[in-house]
């Protein structure tokens, strides 16, 4: 399994205009991190996940959060 994370991590940290990507679990458990994207901050990934949360619908699954920066 951890190949197969490392591999989607890899695919999307290649892509065009990324520049860093992180993965956490729902407890704020960093589970990969590439680029300048900081493993110390998944438990704050995970708290602005559960606030858009609440802006989607019923659904049970976290949304993906996209931020993206004009300076970084």
């Amino acid at each position: 399994m951890e190949s197969a994370i490392d591999s989607v991590l890899e695919g999307l940290s290649k892509a065009e205009n990324v520049k860093g990507v992180l993965v956490a679990d729902g407890n704020g458990l960093c589970i990969g991190a590439r680029g300048i994207a900081n493993p110390n901050l998944a438990g704050y990934v995970v708290a602005v996940a559960e606030q858009a949360k609440d802006l989607a619908d019923a659904s049970s699954e976290l949304p993906v959060v996209k931020i993206e920066s004009e300076t970084a």
